[in-house]
């Protein structure tokens, strides 16, 4: 799942030209960033996944549907863009590969509030047998649609109101 999703969006997939025994080759780095985004949404979100919870855990339903496969492949594609923006990437070969850099504390505090607006969209607490469970079953692109048309898109994690 990862590899669909966080992976996807946040390693660079082509080979990169730089040399690897210059300061220039930022591999290591950008597995760094992901493994630091990883250790948000973990901090923020899964450590309080509880798989002994009942249906009617509204922490473990809210948990589920953000974690569901067609779920994490829509909004690693909205967070990507939110991270790019706050990081202020604007040339397309630095969208490409967001994580391929030095990231300040300065950096990790802006993709970490994207990340809480992410993880507290209001929608993953919906009751029971909400609409969004119908929706997490389609396929991606109507599932990002759906996000978008109930305010998970960019500019909201990136600041603006729902």
């Amino acid at each position: 799942m990862l590899s669909k999703s966080i992976f996807a969006c946040f390693l660079y997939q082509e080979p990169v030209s730089d040399n690897m025994a210059t300061d220039l080759y930022r591999r290591e780095q950008e597995i760094n960033n992901v493994t630091g985004l990883l250790n948000m949404l973990h901090a923020l979100a899964l450590v309080a996944w509880n798989p002994s919870a009942g249906p009617n855990d509204g922490n473990q339903r809210r948990l589920n549907r953000l974690f569901r496969s067609k779920a994490i492949m829509a909004w690693s594609e909205l967070l990507r863009d939110a991270v790019c923006g706050k990081l202020d990437l604007i040339d397309a070969e630095d969208r490409d590969r967001p994580f391929y850099r030095d990231l300040t504390d300065n950096d990790l505090q802006r993709i970490k509030n994207v990340t809480e607006r992410l993880v507290s969209w209001n929608l993953w607490s919906s009751p029971a047998e909400s609409e969004i469970d119908r929706v997490l079953s389609d396929n991606k692109s109507a599932v990002k649609d759906w996000f978008r048309n109930h305010g998970l898109t960019t500019g909201y994690l990136m600041g603006a109101a729902e």
